[in-house]
């Protein structure tokens, strides 16, 4: 019992089942709990995309839920996918993030005729259960504007990595990602396709 006699609630992790005192916890608190390494990656399963729990982030769980791990390097980006999509190795950085997730940084990427600049930094958040899992929106550095001189619609700025990006509110429509199918070169061609709409 907690020490405000509120019973205690059960959790799985990994499969086996935990009773915690404290629904309050942090990423670190649940792998110690189940000797899952810190280095790896936690979720919390939840509809449509699980959620990443980084080692120092506080959450509340319910009764019932559900977490799993999985280790770093069992899933996520792999320098073969910029050769699948077309790129060479020296246009690409990747930031890997605390709590799993990728920056990967395409640099001289070429929008079409008539933006300004006419070359960008192009910036695409992996998951980290990509490809199983979909990128959703992108960035660019510096701000684009389209032939017509505006600022492109459903962009906004972020800071990330230290600099200003211009955020694009792009996102697949449902079903379009196939796990086990969908590439890399999948997610830049609907890129692509959002720049030919010039808007």
């Amino acid at each position: 019992m907690s020490p405000d006699n509120t019973p205690p609630i059960h959790v799985l992790i990994n499969r086996k089942r935990y009773e915690l005192d404290d629904p309050v916890q942090t990423g670190a608190s649940l792998k110690q709990l189940a000797g899952i390494p810190l280095g790896d990656v936690l979720f919390l399963q939840h509809p449509g995309e699980d959620r990443v729990i980084p080692n120092d982030a506080t959450i509340t769980l319910k009764n019932g839920d559900h977490l799993h791990s999985q280790p770093a390097a069992d899933y996520g980006f792999e320098p073969s996918m910029l050769s699948e999509a077309g790129l060479a190795s020296d246009r690409a950085v990747l930031h890997a993030q605390p709590d799993g997730w990728a920056f990967l940084v395409l640099s001289d990427y070429a929008l079409p005729a008539g933006f300004q600049p006419d070359r960008v930094q192009l910036l695409v958040k992996l998951p980290p259960s990509f490809p199983d899992a979909a990128p959703d929106m992108f960035w660019v550095h510096p701000e684009a504007k389209t032939p017509s001189g505006v600022v492109p619609r459903s962009t906004s700025s972020e800071r990330l990595l230290d600099k200003d990006w211009q955020r694009y509110s792009w996102h697949l429509a449902a079903g379009a990602w196939k796990p086990g199918v969908s590439t890399l070169r999948d997610y830049l061609h609907c890129i692509c396709a959002r720049f030919l709409r010039l808007d």
